[in-house]
């Protein structure tokens, strides 16, 4: 007789390949949070690629992406990603009750 009430094997949780470094930045007097890969050796003749997520996301929505990207793609270049103003580890500016999309913009910019 077998038993059929025995708890399933949890599923494995996902192990970064590359990790990230959490910084925070002030930007427009408020404090952004990044998620920074950045090899050892940085290769200044390759650009800073950014990623920025959509709405209700975070930037560690880019883990699986970075992951993903070949080692000859990574090899010495750096790639951020910010969490939006009032998403992830970034806050919303004290007194705020919008999110304009030139604020994002601006933000942008400052970063």
């Amino acid at each position: 007789m077998t038993d059929h009430t025995a708890a399933p094997s949890p599923e494995p949780v996902y192990q970064p390949l590359r990790l990230p470094q959490s910084r925070m930045l002030p930007v427009r007097n408020m404090e952004y949070h990044l998620r920074v890969w950045q090899p050892q050796q940085v290769n200044p003749a390759l650009p800073l690629l950014v990623m920025t997520h959509g709405w209700m996301d975070v930037a560690a929505s880019y883990q699986f992406v970075v992951d993903a990207f070949s080692q000859a793609f990574m090899q010495g270049r750096t790639i951020v990603a910010p969490d939006w103003r009032g998403f992830g580890a970034s806050r919303m500016p004290v007194p705020c009750d919008s999110y304009y999309y030139p604020d994002y913009l601006a933000d942008l910019d400052v970063l």
